[in-house]
Order: C-alpha cells, then sequence, then structure tokens
C-alpha cells in the first residue's frame, strides 16, 4: 500500500473522530435522545405486552365474571389503553383445573386472576380461613373483616407468592342443595354424595355424615342430572342460580357455613413492570371492578330464594337453634385447619367478627 494511500486514510479517521466527539459535547451538545427538555429516564416508553391474561373460573353472565369483565374495561379505560387486560373465563388458561390458576399466576405463564379462596388455599394454605365452618355470621361480619387490617394483612402474603393482591370480590355464603332430602339436622345428611373442591370441605362433609366427593365444576352439573352425585354445595347468586342448578336439584338448605371471597390478583413482577401512574390506574380500576362487583352479588340476594322456590326448588332456612349441632360436629375441623391457616390470622379475623356481634 502507497505511503499516500496511508495519509488519506489516516486523515479521514481522524476527521470521524473529530465529528464524533463535536455530537458528544461542547458547543455542539445536542438533546438527550427522549425529547427536548426531558431529563434521563422521562419520558421513557414503557414496554408493555399487547395483552395482558386474566383467569377466572366462570362464565362472563356471572356476578363474578362481570367483576372480571368490568376490571377489563376499567383498566383499558383508566390507562388510556395503554394496557389491555384480556379475560379468559371457564379456566380455559388452564384445561378446566381451577386449582392450577394461582399457581399459574405465581410463575407469571398467567397475568392476572379473579379467583375464589377456597381455590387459592391448596397453593396458599392462609385462604382457608374463609373456609372455615361457620366463621362469618353474616355479611355485615365478612364486611368488616375485608375491609379491616386483619383483611389487607392476608392480601399481603400474596407477596410471599410472586403475587401482589389488588382487592377483594365475593361469590357469597355457600349454601346445599341436594335431591334426596330437605336437610334440617346433621342426621339429613348422612350418606349423601356431595360434591365438594378442596380437603377443608371433604373434612366438614365426613365430620357431617356426608361421602364428599372432590370434582371440578365443569363436570357438576351432568353428575347431578346423572345422579352421580346427591349433591352440591355453592353461593346462591354467584353459582347456582346462573347455572341453573335448580334444574338438577329439589332441595336448597341456607346454612351460611362457609363463605367465598373472591381475589383479584396480579402477578408480582407484572406489576413492577408497571411505572408507578399505571400502577395507581390499574389499583382503582380494581377498586371500583370490585365495588361494583359486591354490589350486583348483593342485589340479587334478595331475590335469589324466591327465584329458586318460582322454580320448583324447596328451600330451607336454618334457625341459630338448627344450626347449632352442625356448629359443635364442625368445630374440630375448624380448630384443625385454623392451625394450617396460622392461628394468628384466624385470632385477627375472629377479634373483627366479634367486634360486630
Amino acid at each position: 500500500m502507497s505511503k499516500k494511500l496511508l495519509r488519506f486514510l489516516a486523515a479521514g479517521m481522524l476527521l470521524i473522530l473529530v465529528l464524533s466527539c463535536v455530537g458528544c459535547g461542547g458547543g455542539g451538545q445536542q438533546e438527550p435522545a427522549g425529547g427536548e427538555g426531558e431529563a434521563e429516564g422521562e419520558g421513557e416508553e414503557v414496554a408493555l405486552k399487547s395483552e395482558y391474561k386474566l383467569t377466572m373460573n366462570v362464565s362472563t353472565d356471572t356476578c363474578w365474571g362481570q367483576g372480571g369483565v368490568k376490571f377489563a374495561e376499567l383498566v383499558n379505560e383508566y390507562t388510556g389503553g395503554k394496557v389491555n387486560v384480556k379475560v379468559y373465563p371457564n379456566a380455559q388458561l388452564v384445561g378446566g383445573d381451577q386449582m392450577r390458576q394461582a399457581e399459574m399466576v405465581q410463575s407469571g405463564a398467567i397475568d392476572f386472576m379473579l379467583n375464589s379462596t377456597i381455590n387459592i388455599a391448596p397453593t396458599i394454605p392462609e385462604f382457608d380461613v374463609f373456609s372455615l365452618p361457620f366463621m362469618f355470621p353474616s355479611y355485615e361480619a365478612v364486611d368488616a373483616v375485608v375491609n379491616s387490617e386483619a383483611g389487607e394483612k392476608l392480601l399481603d402474603v400474596l407477596g410471599n407468592y410472586n403475587m401482589v393482591g389488588l382487592g377483594y370480590g365475593e361469590n357469597g355464603f355457600r349454601e346445599l342443595t341436594n335431591n334426596v332430602r330437605p336437610i334440617k339436622s346433621p342426621d339429613d345428611m348422612k350418606g349423601l354424595k356431595i360434591r365438594v373442591v378442596t380437603p377443608i370441605y371433604i373434612d366438614i362433609m365426613r365430620a357431617l355424615g356426608a361421602n364428599p366427593i372432590a370434582m371440578n365444576w365443569g363436570e357438576v352439573f351432568t353428575s347431578l342430572q346423572q345422579g352421580v352425585i346427591d349433591g352440591q354445595e355453592n353461593p346462591v347468586v354467584g353459582i347456582i342460580i346462573p347455572n341453573k342448578i335448580y334444574e338438577v336439584q329439589k332441595y336448597m338448605t341456607n346454612w351460611h357455613y362457609s363463605y367465598d371471597a373472591l381475589v383479584l390478583a396480579v402477578n408480582k413482577d407484572v406489576w413492577e413492570s408497571f411505572p408507578a401512574e399505571l400502577q395507581e390506574q390499574i389499583q382503582r380500576a380494581a377498586d371500583d371492578a370490585m365495588a361494583y362487583q359486591i354490589q350486583i352479588s348483593r342485589e340479587g340476594l334478595a331475590e335469589g330464594n324466591d327465584f329458586l322456590r318460582d322454580k320448583g326448588m324447596e328451600v330451607t332456612d336454618l334457625t341459630p337453634e338448627q344450626l347449632a349441632p352442625f356448629k359443635e360436629l364442625t368445630k374440630p375441623v375448624y380448630d384443625e385447619y385454623a392451625e394450617k391457616v396460622g392461628l394468628d390470622i384466624v385470632k385477627a379475623f375472629e377479634e373483627v367478627v366479634a367486634g360486630m356481634q
């Protein structure tokens, strides 16, 4: 290579170096890439997913399902369309296995869930506090607990499982239906095949003399229709009416033996990926959606029993005296699961309930 060519290349490299330095500082300083007058880190676009998945057990025409839909709508509205939540009902994302939802949100495979506490408890045992037999005497007692420090501390437990709790909804008190006889005493439950979901309900039914059968919800209607099971237990407005259980059951007993709360939660990593402003907007959407969900659930309570009677069901309302032997027989189950839940959580709930009486 000639000396003349080498001198030409060296001059070219020097010119490039000078121009790059002018762009980096001194009198030729350029604006940051973020835009004119923005400080470093301000105005940066957050990398959001095109869709955030929300899972729930039920169809969108239930009170529970409408709460999930409302949350998705409000998130879109409050974030100005930046966050798009898509609702997947009927446990579609887990192949109908409702117990896997909490695990999938924990792992990040699913972003959000609107899930019942009975389905969360196998993964997070503290949430079985809601299922303890005869813990809550009334909806007023439930409201006092979920709006108390005790309720907030329970949501905080989700943090230990890579989730963030955004609020409580309501599936309601779980009432008993069957096709054999009216249930007025524990003796009436002997031998009945009752569909349940989790271990605590298996133990409650056994304590009362029934034969519990664990079964996913998708199989229940056909099993009742075919006589594979005699009965089931679920909230009236949230599950029994919208799923037309009255078409395959003759008797219902209102006994408020267990309460089913809903929990709206998000994967922790997903939550922390949102800037503070979006977090505030999503939390606002959660608050408003759950308030709406509880409202429509409660509005249907007054007419629910009359509707079932009109459909031909025989509805029995147990008195406090009739409930006493049920409570006595299930007390050992209460004590056993209180240990598993954590006595500090149970005591905090009990103190709030006691303050209502």
